[in-house]
């Protein structure tokens, strides 16, 4: 692989394996703040087809109580936080990509609590983590980088349709992950540019990106 590029991970049902945390969490704390909309795992995934955040505004939420639900969630998963676990291979995968590439981690998590997990798993191979307390859109975020980046490929990798959608509205090119809260059929529907199904067919993706860019 000898052209660097802009690799951009999402990071829950990308990089970490923490969906039963985080429905736990989230349920809860919309529970806790008297919105019961969401009160079923699927409900929670159907509410990943699109940004998380313009998801809740359309159905009815407001911003203070969104910032609410987010800051009690982000309290509860603290909790757990060292029960996440790393999917099998992904972090030789982020090794191995971050040789050459520039690694961002973009997530509608909290920055601090991804940044605590991949520390305590021993992953540094990354520039910045940029949460949902730095910018709620991922589209946003990754035009940002983008335009510091201006002058190498870009990919975001992600595991829900609303990452694919992010991802293609931000004009970069998207890789669908067949492992995470989606799974390959769902996400076919957003028709990522690509789709892999193990961090290892990740790294094998991008060296062939790079022999034909070559």
């Amino acid at each position: 692989m000898k052209k660097p590029g802009l690799i951009m991970f999402d990071y829950d049902g990308v990089i970490v394996d923490s969906f039963e945390i985080h429905a736990k969490c989230f349920i809860l704390a919309c529970r806790d703040n008297g919105y019961l909309g969401i009160s079923t795992r699927e409900e929670l995934l159907n509410l990943y087809e699109g940004n998380v955040y313009n998801g809740l505004l359309e159905r009815g939420l407001t911003v203070n109580l969104i910032d609410k639900i987010l800051a009690d969630y982000g309290i509860m998963q603290k909790e757990y936080l060292h029960q996440i676990h790393l999917f099998a291979g992904m972090k030789e995968c982020i090794e191995k990509l971050g040789i050459i590439n520039k690694i961002y981690i973009i997530t509608s998590n909290i920055s601090e609590a991804a940044v605590q997990v991949l520390n305590s798993k021993g992953i540094k191979s990354y520039q910045e983590v940029l949460g949902a307390d730095k910018e709620k859109s991922k589209v946003k975020k990754i035009k940002n980088l983008t335009r510091t980046y201006a002058n190498v490929d870009a990919y975001f990798i992600g595991d829900t349709k609303g990452d694919i959608y992010e991802g293609k509205e931000a004009g970069v090119k998207t890789i669908g992950t067949a492992w995470g809260w989606h799974g390959k059929d769902r996400l076919a529907e957003a028709a990522p540019d690509y789709i892999v199904h193990s961090p290892e067919g990740l790294v094998s993706l991008f060296h062939k990106l790079a022999c034909k860019s070559q």
